[in-house]
């Protein structure tokens, strides 16, 4: 049976990172749940559907923010309010930051 840790393709670590979703003209504040190089799981209030495409600016504890494209794969309405999504466009360098505080955060808690 697949779950969906054994169909992602990169590992995730979990982090509470404040993040911004701009969908069109709306801007919704959320805090990313969990992180990897190819995604993400946000819990936000707001409702967003499968297929949408977002604009994520993830704020790092240091740093300067990233600036991600995202396309929303899931979104829970009940239990876990909150999307899924997985990351269509963002610049290397972004790449390499989410990559290196993932490794950390495995590491330090003993899952790398």
């Amino acid at each position: 049976m697949d779950t969906n840790t054994e169909r992602r393709g990169s590992p995730r670590a979990e982090i509470r990172w404040p993040v911004t979703i701009k969908k069109g003209q709306d801007i919704i504040e959320a805090k990313l749940r969990n992180l990897g190089v190819g995604g993400a799981y946000i819990h936000c209030e707001q409702t967003l559907e499968p297929g949408e495409s977002v604009t994520l600016t993830i704020q790092p504890p240091t740093g300067a923010p990233l600036t991600i494209t995202a396309e929303v794969i899931w979104a829970g309405k009940v239990l876990a309010l909150g999307v899924g999504v997985h990351f269509v466009e963002m610049s290397d360098q972004d790449r390499q930051i989410i990559s290196e505080a993932v490794s950390k955060l495995l590491s330090d808690t003993g899952l790398a």
